[in-house]
This record gives C-alpha cells, sequence and structure tokens, in this order.
C-alpha cells in the first residue's frame, strides 16, 4: 500500500492564490515544497486567514498522517 501524498492531495487544500508570500511562484510550488520537507504550513500568510482555517487544518492532518507513514515502515 503506498502511503505517500501526492502533490495534488496537497495543492487541494492551498488557497490556490499563487500570492508569491510564501517564496513560491505558484501554490502548486508550494505544495511540492511542503511534501519534501522544504517549506512549512506557516509559510503560507492565506493559510492564516480564518476563512482558510478547515482548510489548513485538513491539510496539517494529511501532512502528519504522510509523516506518520513513513515512521511507520
Amino acid at each position: 500500500m503506498n502511503n505517500e501524498i501526492n502533490i495534488f492531495e496537497v495543492y487541494e487544500f492551498l488557497p490556490g492564490l499563487n500570492c508569491k508570500s510564501c517564496g513560491e511562484n505558484t501554490c502548486m510550488a508550494f505544495a511540492e515544497k511542503l511534501i519534501k520537507g522544504q517549506k512549512t504550513i506557516a509559510a503560507c500568510a492565506p493559510l492564516r486567514d480564518n476563512i482558510y482555517k478547515e482548510r489548513k487544518e485538513e491539510l496539517l492532518e494529511l501532512l502528519r498522517s504522510a509523516n506518520e507513514a513513513k515512521l511507520n515502515c
């Protein structure tokens, strides 16, 4: 069973604004960096806004689950 997350799973929880506040040109690039552990969710300024609270929580859970799966291999 493959427990790795892919870029599209992460991207669907991001605001999709491509605002560059995280230092990346697109949310897709930011999603890739999140998966690789090169960025943290805190780098995404829009995710700090209450309108994205639910997305942020779901994204955190997705990333936690993926990290736990890696540790249990």
